[in-house]
């Protein structure tokens, strides 16, 4: 029974085993086999002397031993059993004649080629259907179960259907209940011409249970090639491409298509024979008398390689992305894809180097919607003027990031990311030297690296998660703390290094985004110490670098503090004409009320009547005036929500993994927000042009 269960090809056939055939079999067919064993034991032992039955310890123990086995059975078949697929039949491999004669003598001489296929495998896919059928009425051929796929093949055909009969019988049936009958008599003589029937001819003997039919002997042979057929480049005049793989040497490799597996796909390349440009499924390999050859991938690639010999279509990995996305797969299913799919860190690196676009996103270029474009009003009474546009971008940052050097001032990757502290040149000057202000080892700092140890052992961080999941549990022993914070918008950032010893990596201190009101996000960058002002504005003068390309309105939680600093230190001067700075709303109110630059010039929706672009007055259903604002000034809070989900995957990723996941990510979430946006004026366009009696121009 063990050796059926997990599929043994030595295992006893069904019938052997089970005493009958079916296509599963239940618990309750595993406990009736479990009791005629008991019982065909017992009968064994009937009749013989102590002796020979032994004594009462080792028959205990035999029971014992015997019920471990049975319980053993019993797990297997409840782990295996979900996962073990029906036994499948061979693919019915009649002779074509045969097949041919037997089309041309029961159907229409027009039947086309796809019609004749659809009937064939609608037959072998329905097995269930057909012993359903056989079941109910054996000596009837047009059952209620066939009649039912003959009406479907008709409706999926449609207007042709016609030619599935002979002349004379269109003639003679010309009721559409007439015709499906007719059709089910000839499904049913196919079905038997194909052996899909347990029955010998004469309907007397039983052969078997019908088994699904296995479609591995007709799976096509798949030969990943270059999608291109002629040379691209333009001295080459389109000349056609030869093969450059010799026939010995073609490689195999798995190719995942959807959700199938193809064992064995053939990889081959093309090369031409005047520029020498070498031709691949999925990147092109050009040579340059500067550069040498150098790789170029393409965009339109059908087939995407992502492991050594391994190759996936455009659904497989387009299902992956929308996994990590919508369900923000967990780290280590994510970390052993990525390590799996990718390789080594280098080529990821050089990968992000050349894709990554300075971390703009390309997605978000030129895109423009109702949520982040409004016309311009003069005044909050007056009426739009769609001559001209008023745009806002939003600003905010999230805390998380990946290591990197732990030493003062430098932020190069880690030459060990499983324990390392140092990159690879602070690590030759102070690896093996003690981590504590860089002093030689020596027994006074053995207390604070066991105060480390202990800060960072699994039961202490239990406490630490209780804390954050609780925050507002007060147990007695535990100290008061503080349950309003004040927001640190007006204070000081310290770029100065307090740190004591280096017995862990830094990390970088936020991911800083910039997104338009709607939610597409135009750039992305990493802040290593803290989001200061200074860090801020450089950001934005390397994604808004002239004036064509800056916002009307920049929205960020500490607007009055980058505008103080912008004044300070003459920055000023590149923004003043052509941006304002203004808080989000909801840091808005947690701002000094006695702050007279950010009242004056940052309110992000003053009801005086100065910025009538961030704030107009509507009108409701009801004809009720009201203050409306222009821009949804928390979108980057909205995105952070969304991409905080990702930390637990992130936080362990190297660098270069991490700016192109969240560069992937981010891009992905782009195309979403845009592809919505876009149907929403799809919607409101196809309103507008209704007209009143319910017709549509």
């Amino acid at each position: 029974m063990q050796a059926w269960l997990a599929g043994d090809e030595e295992s006893p056939a069904d019938l052997d085993l089970w005493g009958f055939e079916s296509d599963h079999y239940t618990f309750l067919d595993l406990k009736k086999w479990l009791k005629e064993k008991v019982e065909k034991r017992k009968g064994k032992g009937k009749g013989k002397s102590k002796e020979e039955k032994g004594d009462k310890d080792e028959g205990t123990s035999e029971r014992k031993e015997k019920s471990k086995q049975s319980n053993a059975i019993l797990a297997l078949f409840i782990f295996i059993q979900p996962v073990i697929a029906a036994k499948e039949q061979p693919f019915p491999n009649i002779p074509f004649d045969v097949f041919s004669e037997f089309i041309l003598s029961n159907f229409g001489s027009n039947i086309t080629l796809s019609a004749t296929l659809l009937i064939l495998f609608s037959i072998i896919d329905n097995v269930d259907l057909l012993k359903c059928k056989l079941k109910g009425e054996k000596n009837v051929d047009a059952t209620a179960w066939i009649r039912l796929l003959a009406r479907a093949i008709q409706e999926k055909i449609g207007m042709n259907s016609d030619d599935l009969f002979e002349d004379d019988k269109i003639t003679e049936y010309t009721t559409e209940k007439g015709r499906s009958i007719l059709l089910s008599i000839k499904l049913d003589k196919m079905a038997k011409l194909l052996k899909l029937y347990p029955f010998n001819k004469e309907r007397k003997v039983f052969e078997g249970q019908l088994k699904p039919v296995s479609h591995a002997s007709i799976d096509p042979v798949h030969i990943i090639c270059p999608i291109a057929a002629e040379c691209e480049t333009l001295s080459c005049k389109g000349w056609a491409l030869c093969v450059h793989t010799k026939i010995r040497d073609i490689p195999t490799a798995t190719l995942i298509k959807g959700s199938k597996i193809f064992e064995y796909a053939y990889v081959v390349s093309g090369v031409c024979k005047i520029c020498k440009t070498l031709y691949s499924a999925e990147h092109e390999c050009a040579h340059d008398e500067t550069q040498g050859y150098y790789k170029v991938h393409l965009n339109s690639a059908k087939y995407l390689k992502v492991g050594q010999k391994l190759w996936v279509d455009r659904a497989f990995s387009q299902s992956v992305l929308n996994g990590i996305y919508s369900f923000h797969a967990s780290a280590a299913a994510y970390t052993e894809y990525w390590n799996n799919s990718f390789g080594n860190g280098k080529e990821i690196k050089e990968a992000f180097a050349k894709l990554g676009e300075n971390r703009n996103i390309r997605a978000s270029h030129g895109h423009s919607c109702s949520e982040c474009t409004q016309p311009y009003r003069e005044t909050q009474d007056s009426p739009p003027d769609d001559s001209a546009t008023v745009k806002m971008v939003v600003i905010d940052g999230i805390v998380m990031g990946p290591q990197h050097c732990a030493y003062d001032n430098c932020s190069n990757t880690l030459v060990n990311h499983r324990g390392g502290v140092f990159c690879d040149v602070h690590n030759l000057e102070f690896g093996a030297r003690c981590r504590i202000n860089n002093t030689q080892a020596c027994n006074e700092h053995q207390e604070m690296w066991h105060k480390y140890n202990l800060e960072h052992s699994s039961d202490y961080l239990n406490g630490a998660r209780r804390m954050l999941h609780k925050p507002a549990e007060n147990l007695p022993w535990n100290k008061t703390r503080r349950r309003h914070v004040q927001q640190p918008h007006d204070e000081s950032d310290n770029e100065i290094s307090n740190k004591k010893h280096y017995f862990s990596a830094s990390c970088y201190y936020c991911v800083e985004t910039i997104c338009v009101p709607c939610g597409a996000v135009i750039a992305w960058t990493k802040f290593v110490k803290s989001e200061s002002a200074t860090n801020i504005l450089k950001f934005l003068e390397d994604v808004f670098p002239n004036e064509e390309s800056r916002p009307d309105y920049i929205c960020i939680d500490k607007a009055c503090k980058v505008l103080r600093t912008a004044v300070a230190n003459g920055s000023w001067v590149y923004w003043f004409k052509d941006s304002r700075f203004v808080v989000d709303g909801y840091h808005y109110t947690n701002h000094c009320s006695d702050d007279y630059l950010c009242r004056k010039w940052c309110n992000p929706a003053p009801q005086d009547g100065s910025a009538p672009n961030l704030v107009y007055i509507a009108q409701d259903r009801d004809g009720e005036r009201y203050y409306k604002q222009a821009f949804n000034t928390q979108a980057c809070e909205q995105l952070n929500s969304w991409l905080g989900g990702f930390e637990s995957i992130m936080k362990r990723m190297t660098p270069s993994n991490f700016n192109w996941f969240i560069h992937s990510m981010i891009f992905h979430h782009t195309q979403h927000v845009i592809k919505w946006q876009n149907s929403q004026n799809f919607s409101t366009i196809s309103e507008d042009l209704e007209l009143d009696d319910g017709t549509e121009i």
